[in-house]
């Protein structure tokens, strides 16, 4: 009875310990906010970044609203050859992906168009940056 109790208890200890192992090598869910995205076709990489741009301004002190239109979403770029997420903040990314938002500042009314960037490691979001991108002024 020993005998076949022994290695019973071990696999069922090596199968308990590998569950946790493959359960920590997932990568996570979308919040059911962005769930959408899927169903558009987009990239999970493209997904999770506007679902870290949204987390982003909810404790950014300048902004108070991000907005990423479907169409700028559908249309982002993914730059699989750039090795950092950006000079100012070196760091070491899989993917990097830029795409058009509007963000609103706080205590203002007007929008502005953003240029954002989100770097990808492993299949998680690393990094985010926005910077504002004014149309150019025509001088005649």
């Amino acid at each position: 009875m020993k005998t076949i109790l022994a290695p019973a208890l071990l696999a069922l200890a090596l199968s308990a310990s590998m569950f946790q192992i493959v359960q920590a090598q997932e990568t996570p869910d979308l919040p059911e906010d962005y769930s959408y995205l899927t169903k558009l076709h987009v990239p999970e990489a493209v997904a999770q970044c506007v679902a870290a741009f949204d987390r982003w301004v909810e404790n950014a002190p300048k902004y108070d609203t991000l907005i990423v239109p479907d169409r700028r979403v559908l249309s982002a770029k993914i730059d699989d050859d750039t090795a950092i997420n950006s000079v100012g903040d070196p760091i070491p990314v899989d993917k990097v992906i830029v795409m058009r938002a509007f963000a609103k500042a706080r205590g203002k009314a007007q929008w502005t168009r953003m240029d954002s960037r989100c770097g990808v490691r492993d299949g998680r979001v690393v990094g985010v940056s926005l910077t504002p991108n004014m149309k150019p002024k025509i001088v005649r």
